[in-house]
């Protein structure tokens, strides 16, 4: 965390701290501090104790350390990574122009398929 983040956090906690335990109410979906009808209240929570708030600094500094471990690690895995390979688009294959009929058996006329049952003894 830098000095300026750990300033406004010491400044926020004693802003809580000075405005001690409110009553709230809560109406409906919304919170207010003014009853309403049909609204139930409830202490709001006071801000944490000292060490508690120690606690939690030393917490986000050793993330913090954490976070630049895995960063660099990150960065020289990426730095060390395989150059990425770009494949482009496969043309089309030309068009192969038909052949022209010509004559051949049945005066260029396709030869037709008929079926039969194996062993029938029908030959074509």
């Amino acid at each position: 965390m830098t000095k300026k983040n750990l300033i406004l956090a010491a400044a926020l906690a004693l802003a809580a701290s000075a405005a001690g335990a409110q009553t709230v109410w809560r109406c409906g979906n919304s919170y207010s501090t003014q009853p309403c009808a049909g609204g139930t209240s409830f202490e709001a929570a006071a801000a944490p104790s000292k060490a508690e708030a120690a606690r939690a600094e030393k917490a986000v500094l050793v993330d913090e350390k954490r976070a630049a471990v895995l960063e660099k690690a990150r960065l020289a895995q990426e730095k060390n990574a395989p150059k990425t390979i770009v494949i482009a688009p496969v043309e089309a294959p030309k068009a192969v122009p038909e052949k022209k009929k010509g004559k051949g058996k049945a005066g260029g006329k396709p030869e037709t398929f008929t079926a039969s049952v194996p062993g029938s003894g029908k030959k074509k």
